[in-house]
Order: structure tokens, then C-alpha cells, then sequence
């Protein structure tokens, strides 16, 4: 980080920030607290950058904001964020900002099996991998000091499968580049929630981190919406149903099972979708 400010909004009163640094072989580690804050970070010219190296950050309390290339991002708290530690990125930080860093070589990942460099992904912290990673770090801080050289390099390489493993499983990344990680994420999130009657682009958007706007724009050049792939899912489960369960429901269960307002306007959609109606898969 370099050009910090405080901000002249905050700038009257005490300023109050602490550091916590550690690592782990190759790894940088720190937990951080800062009052608000302004200014850059990486870039090719940043000093000691011999090599491509990522920044992930785990926001607790607070808010950060980066810029690019023009582009700003809000991180919330509750978010991970990997990014490009190569490019010039301008940064804020609101009053009481908490959270947790790492920094290494994108060498060391790619050698883990992350094939490309991200500009900027983010990912929630209620993700299964996100959170084996954040206790798989807390437990490397516990016991840092009594393990063996041996020890230090397993921690390191478990730290890179499982950082490799969250990106490629739940990666949302904020550059166009990238939006068809976001559409998977999206369809995944679908997959899982069928049968949510609360199902919608607003709980999608939030269930992953991002702006519903962002959410619509990753799937403004597919074939296909999101809310259209959730029908479409809702029919094919439907149709597996009837297919396997014969006449154990009626149509008007089976169109309430699957969020459809009545069975007219499932039979309706059914046709539209497999050239056929619900009565006649029936076994």
C-alpha cells in the first residue's frame, strides 16, 4: 500500500488501527483494524513486486471500495475477495473496517491448478469452502509456532487447495471477463432452491454477493434468463416426478410442488417446454 490518507471527512479526532502480521511458508497472513483510510495499492511499480501475486481479503465489519480501470466495487462485510495484486488499485476503507489478508505468488496457485490470474472475485462467506478455509487459517495461527518445517509446507499447500478449491467452486468475479462464473454460481444457486417459494434474482444476488443489476448483466448474452432457468429446472424436476411417481399426485399437487400457480398454468408451461402434456408422462 502506498499514498495513505485519511480521509478529510474523518480526519478530526483519534485515529485508531492495529496490525497483526504472520505467515505461513510463502503466504502472507494478517488480521487488521483500521479507522477510515484511503489510498493505493499494487501495480507493477509497487516496491518488492517481483512477481504476480494476489491480495484476499475477508471483510468482517466495515467496507472496503476498489477501483480499476475506472470501475468501482463495494465489498460488504461477509465477502471474500481475490484480486490481481498487479494492477493499480485505488482503495477506502470505512471507519472501524475488521478483517483478515493474505498475499502470494500467483505462481504457487497456478501450480495448484488455477489456470487463470482473476481481476477481482468475490464470494460469500456462507460458502462451504470459504468457511473451511477461514478455519483452516485460524487453525495454522493457533498452532504456527510448534510446527515443524515439514508441518509449515503441508499448511502451505493445504491453504493453496483450499483457496483454489473456493475460487473454482464459488468464484464471482466482478469483471466482465468473467461473468460466466457467475452465471454457474447463479445456476448452482438455483439448483439448490427449487423448491424456495422465495426464489428470485433479488435472494440469488444477495446469496451471492452481488448487485442484482450485476446478476441480470452476466446473463444479458446468454440464450437464456435466469428466472427462465429456474422454470425450466422447476419443469424437468416436475417431469421427472410424474414419470417416476405415476398417479400418486395430482397435476394441481405436483403444479403447487413446483411454484406454478394453478394446474392450467402448469400444463400450460409444461407443453411450451417438452412438446407434450403432464398426463400423458405418466407411468
Amino acid at each position: 500500500m502506498h499514498s495513505l490518507r485519511i480521509p478529510k471527512r474523518h480526519a478530526a479526532g483519534h485515529y485508531r488501527c492495529w496490525f497483526k502480521p504472520s505467515s505461513i511458508g510463502d503466504i502472507s497472513i494478517s488480521e487488521q483494524y483500521g479507522d477510515a483510510l484511503e489510498g493505493s495499492s499494487g501495480g507493477t511499480g509497487m516496491k518488492g513486486a517481483t512477481q504476480r501475486r494476489l491480495v484476499v481479503n475477508l471483510m468482517q465489519t466495515g467496507g472496503l471500495s476498489l477501483t480499476a480501470s475506472g470501475r468501482t466495487v463495494q465489498i460488504a462485510p461477509g465477502t471474500l475477495s481475490v484480486r490481481n495484486a498487479e494492477l493499480p488499485w485505488e482503495f477506502s476503507c470505512l471507519p472501524g473496517t475488521r478483517g483478515h489478508s493474505m498475499l502470494l505468488p500467483y505462481e504457487m496457485l497456478a501450480a495448484a491448478g488455477l489456470d487463470q490470474l482473476p481481476t477481482l472475485t468475490l464470494i460469500s462467506q456462507n460458502a462451504p469452502e470459504v468457511r473451511l478455509l477461514m478455519g483452516q487459517l485460524q487453525l495454522i495461527r493457533e498452532t504456527r509456532g510448534e510446527l515443524s518445517p515439514a508441518g509449515v509446507r503441508a499448511a502451505q499447500e493445504s491453504v493453496l487447495q483450499l483457496l483454489v478449491g473456493t475460487i473454482m467452486a464459488q468464484g464471482v468475479s466482478a469483471d466482465p471477463a468473467f461473468r460466466p462464473s457467475l452465471r454457474a454460481a447463479a445456476r448452482h444457486c438455483v439448483d439448490s432452491r427449487l423448491l424456495d417459494p422465495d426464489l428470485s434474482p433479488a435472494e440469488i444476488a444477495r446469496a451471492l454477493s452481488v448487485s442484482v443489476r450485476t446478476l441480470h448483466r452476466a446473463f444479458a448474452d446468454s440464450d437464456e434468463s435466469l428466472m427462465a432457468y429456474a422454470r425450466r429446472r422447476r419443469l424437468e424436476r416436475a417431469r421427472e416426478e410424474l414419470s417416476t411417481l405415476g398417479g400418486r399426485y395430482t397435476l394441481s399437487a405436483v403444479a403447487a410442488r413446483w411454484h406454478f400457480s394453478d394446474a392450467s398454468h402448469f400444463s400450460r408451461a409444461f407443453k411450451r417446454q417438452f412438446g407434450e402434456t403432464p398426463s400423458s408422462v405418466i407411468r
